[in-house]
């Protein structure tokens, strides 16, 4: 506990410049906050993480030390682990919210961002009237339509792409 109450200590001694004057009680803080800490032991057998509290976003208390947390995947519904780790990049790197927390595991989160950049592509090219798509951008779209297994549009592109070589051709 000295570990984490080290690190409220001097996480409080930033946030009140008259730290000294206002004479806080670090352990009663400690006590009725709620936060992530860990115990010294966990340190010491690596099953914490010290977190860095100046580098959170939070309002009420900050994490003083990062563990594995098991979860369940909305999308697939297997257990995963936000790991000690993972939860320091979340919360000091890419300064989400502390009350944030994966919905889905490392491979579905992956395949959900893969298939929103191919919406996107997808969605950027069909902007343009058929008769402008140039050949890698039927190609492109015959791809993302074969992934998502959409045959009927993917063998419609796959007519305009022979029809535009064949013209291309002459």
């Amino acid at each position: 506990m000295e570990t984490s109450l080290s690190i409220l200590e001097k996480t409080e001694r930033k946030e009140y410049k008259h730290y000294k004057e206002l004479n806080i009680d670090t352990y009663k803080s400690f006590i009725d906050s709620n936060f992530e800490w860990a115990c010294d032991d966990c340190f010491k057998l690596k099953k914490a993480i010290v977190a860095t509290p100046g580098s959170q976003i939070y309002s009420g208390s900050p994490h003083l030390a990062y563990y594995d947390m098991k979860l369940i995947c909305n999308k697939c519904g297997i257990d995963f682990l936000f790991s000690k780790e993972e939860k320091k990049l979340w919360y000091e790197s890419l300064g989400f919210g502390l009350y944030s927390i994966p919905n889905n595991c490392l491979k579905c989160r992956k395949d959900l961002r893969q298939l929103k950049s191919e919406n996107t592509t997808l969605s950027e090219i069909l902007k343009k009237d058929e008769s402008n798509l140039a050949i890698d951008e039927l190609e492109k779209i015959i791809e993302i339509y074969s992934d998502w297994h959409k045959g009927d549009k993917a063998k419609y592109y796959e007519s305009l792409l022979r029809k535009r070589k064949k013209a291309l051709s002459k």
